[in-house]
């Protein structure tokens, strides 16, 4: 069962990135690390980033854009890739890649996916002034099934937690760097989650308990969600 877990946002093609990542986390211990997908789509090396993934075997799920660059779909998008620029190898990594993978940890079982569960479009929001609710139902019934005590998704490029009852969210954001790009160190012997970015060199920024504090919104599930949450963020 895992105690240390790396955790990596939406790739974005940013090989860059990707790399000091990988290399940072590998060198804090991190016993496995994780990655919620959407390798495509970027201005970097995709075929560098799906070779770094496999070297370092990293646990990945595979998100929207992975599924549109399979399929040849949705390629209006900023910095498209196009399945004939792309090596073979990797586009067979790609269509290998699950859309959720569980494994276990000293603190329960950990869900990663790129969305929720298998729907790789769906958004986790308890609401804001600014932004609305976004409720899940197959959230809730995870909640519900008191088998899962962290889920780790990606989609939103918004490194924040989300409390519930029985069960941590973690959006692990994005190496995109026009989305403030970043990663994070889950660590369950300390009972806390490390945020880190990577300017002007990586640094450390916010680090959290992965359990609530006394001024921490804890939901039932996703259907409490009121508009006004306070967002509880990994970023400087």
């Amino acid at each position: 069962m895992y105690t240390k877990i790396g955790i990596i946002g939406d790739v974005h093609a940013e090989h860059e990135h990707l790399d000091t990542a990988i290399q940072h986390l590998k060198a804090l211990d991190a016993e496995i690390i994780i990655c919620t997908g959407d390798i495509a789509d970027g201005t970097g090396n995709l075929d560098r980033c799906v070779e770094l993934l496999q070297t370092h075997n990293v646990v990945t799920v595979r998100g929207n854009h992975d599924r549109w660059l399979l399929t040849d779909k949705v390629r209006h998008v900023a910095n498209a890739h196009v399945r004939q620029h792309i090596a073979p190898a990797s586009l067979d990594y790609l269509a290998g890649l699950p859309t959720q993978h569980y494994l276990p940890t000293v603190a329960g079982n950990l869900l990663l996916c790129h969305g929720m569960a298998d729907n790789d479009l769906q958004k986790i929001w308890p609401g804001t002034e600014r932004m609305p609710a976004e409720r899940c139902h197959r959230l809730d019934e995870i909640i519900a099934s008191d088998q899962v005590s962290f889920v780790v998704n990606g989609h939103v490029h918004y490194r924040t937690l989300i409390h519930f009852s029985n069960l941590l969210l973690i959006n692990a954001g994005t190496l995109k760097r026009v989305h403030q790009p970043g990663f994070g160190l889950l660590d369950l012997n300390r009972q806390h989650i490390q945020g880190f970015e990577f300017e002007p060199t990586v640094r450390a920024v916010r680090c959290h308990s992965v359990t609530p504090g006394p001024d921490t919104t804890v939901f039932p599930n996703t259907q409490h969600f009121n508009g006004s949450w306070q967002p509880l963020t990994l970023y400087a």
